[in-house]
This record gives C-alpha cells, sequence and structure tokens, in this order.
C-alpha cells in the first residue's frame, strides 16, 4: 500500500450545497456532460418519468466514454430533470449515488500529483465563493494521510514550483489589505530569480531576497516605491473597456446577468468621464471609492480578499501557466485583480451601503463567466495580453 498526502482547505470540507435556495443554479446555463453509464443509467430507467425525460432531453454525443451524451437545455436554459423546487428529479428518484460525474462531484475539483491529492472547489458556485469570503479560516489546509494500492500516475510535485508558490502566498498575507504592496513584492521575487546564475546557492539566495522583500514591505518602503509610480489611466482604462468588450459578449452563460449588473455600474463611471474627454477623472473617482469606501471597509473584514488571493496562489498553483513566465503570469493575476477591485469601487461609488453579498455576487459570477472551462478561461486572458503596453512590468501600472 502507498501513503497519499491529501490537502484541503477549511472551507471544502465544510462546504455544503443548498439546492433549490442557490442565487444561481448549476443546473442551468451550462453543458451538463454524461458519462457512457450514466446516459444507459437514464434511458433504462425503471422510473417512467426519469426515462421519458431522458429519451427527449439526452443527445447522445458518443465523443468519448465520459463524453457519451450531454443535456439538452429548455429555453430557460434549465436542466430537464429539474423540479418546479429547483432539485433534481435523479437526486430525489434514484438518491446521490445516479447522479453523472459532473453533477455529483460540483463543485469540488482536485489536483493529482504522485503522492497528493489536492482538494478545493470551484467558485463559480455561490455557495462556495461565499463560504471562502465569509469565513475567516477558509484557507486553513488540512492535511491527512490515506493509504491506497499504489501512487496516482502522474508528475511528483515540482519542489521548486512549491517553494516559490508558498514564498509568494507570503508575500501576499504580510502585505494584509494594501494587497498592491503583495503584487509589487513578488514582482520583485520573480525579477531577482531570473537573475541568480549560481545554480548550488539558488534556493538559499532566494530565501534571502525572499525575507528582504517581507521586511520591505513591513517597514513601508515598498509602500513608499509603489507611491512614487505615475498612475497610467490610459492603460488602466484601455484594460477595463477591452474586458467589458469581451464579457458582454458572452450573453447566456451562467452568471453572465449578474456579473453584467456589476459590469453597468462601472461602465456608468466610465461613461461619465469619457462623455466629457475626462478619463482621468474616471479613473480618479474610482480610486478615491477604493481607497476612501472599499478600503476601510475591507480593513474591518479583513480575511475576505486575502482568503480569495490566498484561494487563488493554491487552487492555480501560481504562478501556474508554465508556457509564459512567471512575470506574465503575475500581470495576468493583476489585471484580473484590477477589474474585481474596479467593480468593487463602482459599486461601492453608486450604492448607500457596501454589502458583503455584492462581494459574493462578483466573485462567483467572475468566475462563472471566465474560469470555468479551459476555453473560456483562455480566450479571457488573451483579451488581457492583448491590452499590455511593452511589456509584463506595465503590471506597475495596474497598481496605482
Amino acid at each position: 500500500m502507498k501513503e497519499i498526502s491529501v490537502v484541503s482547505p477549511v472551507f471544502f470540507d465544510t462546504f455544503k450545497c443548498i439546492g433549490g435556495e442557490c442565487r444561481e443554479h448549476c443546473c442551468k446555463g451550462w453543458v451538463v456532460t454524461l458519462d457512457k453509464p450514466t446516459v444507459n443509467r437514464y434511458l433504462k430507467s425503471g422510473e417512467i418519468d426519469i426515462r421519458s425525460i431522458a429519451t427527449e432531453n439526452i443527445i447522445t454525443t458518443k465523443s468519448s466514454y465520459d463524453n457519451w451524451g450531454k443535456m439538452k437545455m429548455s429555453e430557460q436554459g434549465q436542466c430537464a430533470f429539474m423540479d418546479e423546487e429547483r432539485l433534481c428529479k435523479i437526486h430525489k428518484s434514484l438518491g446521490a449515488s445516479a447522479l453523472s460525474a459532473t453533477c455529483a462531484t460540483y463543485p469540488r475539483v482536485q489536483k493529482k500529483y504522485k503522492i497528493e491529492l489536492r482538494q478545493s472547489l470551484t467558485l463559480s458556485c455561490p455557495e462556495a465563493a461565499k463560504q471562502l469570503l465569509m469565513r475567516a479560516d477558509s484557507m486553513l489546509l488540512e492535511y491527512k494521510k490515506i493509504l491506497q494500492p499504489q501512487t496516482f500516475k502522474v508528475a511528483d510535485v515540482d519542489q521548486e514550483s512549491r517553494l516559490i508558490n508558498l514564498m509568494c502566498t507570503n508575500i501576499l498575507l504580510c502585505s494584509g489589505v494594501n494587497l498592491e504592496e503583495g503584487f509589487y513584492g513578488i514582482a520583485l521575487l520573480f525579477l531577482y530569480l531570473d537573475k541568480i546564475v549560481d545554480v548550488e546557492q539558488k534556493h538559499e539566495k532566494l530565501e534571502e531576497y525572499y525575507f528582504s522583500i517581507v521586511e520591505s514591505i513591513n517597514n513601508g518602503q515598498i509602500k513608499s516605491k509603489i507611491y512614487d509610480v505615475k498612475p497610467d489611466y490610459q492603460l488602466q482604462w484601455g484594460l477595463l473597456l477591452r474586458i467589458q468588450t469581451h464579457l458582454s459578449q458572452r450573453p447566456g452563460v451562467r452568471g453572465w446577468s449578474t456579473l453584467q449588473h456589476y459590469i453597468n455600474k462601472l461602465i456608468f463611471i466610465q461613461g461619465d468621464g469619457a462623455a466629457n474627454e475626462e478619463v482621468n477623472s474616471s479613473m480618479q473617482r474610482l480610486d478615491a471609492a477604493w481607497h476612501n469606501r472599499m478600503m476601510p471597509w475591507l480593513a474591518e473584514r479583513p480575511h475576505i480578499m486575502s482568503n480569495y488571493l490566498q484561494y487563488r496562489m493554491y487552487n492555480d498553483d501560481f504562478p501556474g501557466k508554465k508556457k509564459i513566465s512567471n512575470l506574465a503570469n503575475l500581470y495576468l493575476l493583476v489585471a484580473e485583480w484590477f477589474l474585481l477591485k474596479s467593480l468593487l469601487s463602482a459599486c461601492a461609488e453608486l450604492v448607500e451601503n457596501i454589502e458583503e453579498e455584492d462581494i459574493v455576487n462578483i466573485i462567483y459570477s467572475y468566475h462563472a463567466v471566465t474560469k470555468h472551462d479551459t476555453h473560456s478561461d483562455d480566450a479571457f486572458l488573451a483579451e488581457i495580453e492583448r491590452s499590455k503596453v511593452n511589456d509584463d512590468l506595465s503590471l506597475i501600472y495596474l497598481l496605482r
């Protein structure tokens, strides 16, 4: 027997589906694929209602064993097995064991290494997003050991990548609610990493430099460096416009209407500046809303954005996209963070009271629209990539 390490954040273990009470049900607005046994089980079910619905609404594709069919959605974009109470007829009639792999596991996800299993939840589920953001201990990691006949037939953990991931996570934690300082610190770490030529002392030197970054955050040096940077409002404006255009082309996708509600607030503020040919004034208005309204509010709830970015570090194995540089990975993360920050700032500027539900809505809908599948994630990141000016270091101008 082989010993396997299982890692999971607290919110993974405490998560429970709330069924019909969910604000954005997972049985609508996306393609539900069915494996071969599930298709056959439904088409041959002893339950007449189940068999009838399956016959009329399962489209047999036979693309692969795991993708043998898919559900035909109603005009409202809902799965045919959803009943009037917004609950699953399969689950009600046949039990949880009869669900397809997609339905049985969502929103749970896992990543396998040779002797390690890392578990998580996808934030396209509103309840998962709420559990992550609203619990102070959500991203505390729990470890346990299990025994199984053999190790996973995949690569082992890259120890250097794991070390860099942990350093990046801790730098962000050290920055507290001043996330710009954490991002700046990670940029310094990546720039230094690229300059190290002494392979034998690489980790020793990197660790020494990492501690100097933490010290620079704690003593205010990095904060001073950031405020020495002149804001590039044209870059910020252009990034937001490009992303808004991209997202507006995805109506009908699960979470889109919720995300669009908050994008409209941002468009209102940007439109005000554009109408007066004062791009700078609109961006300054958003910046003021962030510092004067959002930052004090978040300071009373420091776990919210800390949990979110810890999740991104953990879930994405940051810097996770191996085909691009570490600094390019950071640029993409900062650009996404800038969009979320802008959406929160626009909301704070235009509503009387900031609500925790608004943050949950923005985070879950953003993930539902942009990260629910590989295609949408890659398309979204491509839009961000096109907005860059000069090189990846232009991310600095998104921190002011």
